[in-house]
């Protein structure tokens, strides 16, 4: 039979069955395992599942051939920035990379990153950053977000005893037969939980459970309005439904800007393409992780420090954050500036 009339381009094949393989979790031996925190005697340690640029490379490459493709950089600094290094008080700066990556007939999307110019890995870091948070608004290693960041026992190199067990649902296998984390329903899409939902509501903002990694957000491209067709029916109604309940979890300002940048609309019944839709809950999803972390960070700093952070960054008072960029910001730096949030595993 003549195969002439095949797919042999991304332009001609199923956009959904696309954003389908590349949400395929990674072959386990691919997944790699970070400490974050560690106790008070360093035996225990939080961990966070990861996986390596070129295993993004390598999807990409396989499923849009390297011509499907391209990514592009760009590359900021800020100096005259104090923060704290072993115990010392530097000055320094930061580096900031937006990675913009696009997919031929798939659109683009933007991710950023950032590490301290002191840093002698600063650059690949932040590289790596960028890159990886733009694949993950097209789904490819978003499955690192629903992980748990579980605590376990740490050698004398302060690194796993022994590999963490990867969840059953993470197994590319288990994946392609519908397997899904507890907290997602059997469409994979999130469950509402009400802690999560309510966390800027209430200013506690701890919404339960520690996710794996920090916040996927990017800004850039791809929500002009052309994706990969209209959207209609239950699902609609559904992405509606929950990107209306996220302005509980990044209050109102946040929450209209994010419609307005990403959807160019003032709600979200408004977006007709149902890939902008599903890039707005995204992006507010992000943010929300955001504020939660926001939230946790800011009590275990004084005001003065906080007051002192955002001037040098020129941000504006917490309150008053209204962008995903000035949110990941203000987060790293106070991050940065807490340290290791030194909890035990009970």
């Amino acid at each position: 039979m003549s195969n002439e009339h095949a797919p042999t381009t991304p332009e001609e094949r199923d956009p959904k069955k696309l954003f389908e393989e590349l949400e395929v979790p990674f072959p386990p031996d691919h997944v790699r395992w970070r400490v974050t925190n560690t106790s008070n005697d360093k035996k225990r340690g939080q961990i966070v599942a990861y996986a390596d640029p070129r295993a993004y490379t390598d999807r990409l490459n396989a499923l849009f051939t390297p011509q499907g493709w391209t990514r592009e950089y760009r590359v900021e600094t800020m100096n005259n920035i104090t923060r704290l290094k072993k115990g010392e008080t530097i000055v320094t700066g930061k580096v900031l990379v937006t990675c913009t990556v696009t997919i031929i007939g798939l659109w683009s999307h933007s991710g950023t990153g950032e590490e301290w110019a002191d840093d002698d890995n600063g650059m690949t870091s932040a590289d790596a950053q960028a890159f990886k948070r733009a694949c993950s608004c097209f789904g490819l290693g978003r499955y690192f977000y629903d992980f748990q960041a579980p605590w376990v026992d740490l050698d004398q190199h302060r690194q796993p005893m022994k590999t963490p067990t990867l969840p059953a649902w993470a197994i590319p296998e288990n994946w392609r037969k519908g397997m899904r984390p507890p907290e997602k329903n059997g469409n994979g899409t999130s469950a509402p939980t009400g802690a999560r939902s309510q966390g800027r509501a209430n200013g506690n903002g701890q919404g339960g459970t520690t996710r794996a990694t920090p916040n996927g957000g990017s800004n850039g491209h791809g929500a002009n309005g052309h994706g990969t067709g209209p959207a209609n029916g239950a699902d609609s109604a559904d992405l509606d439904a929950r990107i209306l309940r996220m302005e509980r979890a990044v209050g109102t300002a946040f929450y209209r800007n994010i419609l307005r940048e990403y959807g160019r609309v003032n709600q979200p019944k408004l977006i007709r393409d149902i890939a902008v839709k599903q890039r707005v809950l995204r992006v507010l999803e992000s943010a929300s992780r955001g504020f939660n972390r926001l939230d946790a960070v800011t009590k275990r700093l004084d005001q003065n420090t906080v007051d002192a952070l955002l001037a040098k960054l020129q941000a504006p008072p917490l309150d008053a954050i209204h962008d995903l960029k000035t949110l990941e910001h203000v987060v790293f730096g106070l991050e940065e500036l807490a340290g290791p949030n030194q909890h035990d595993a009970a």
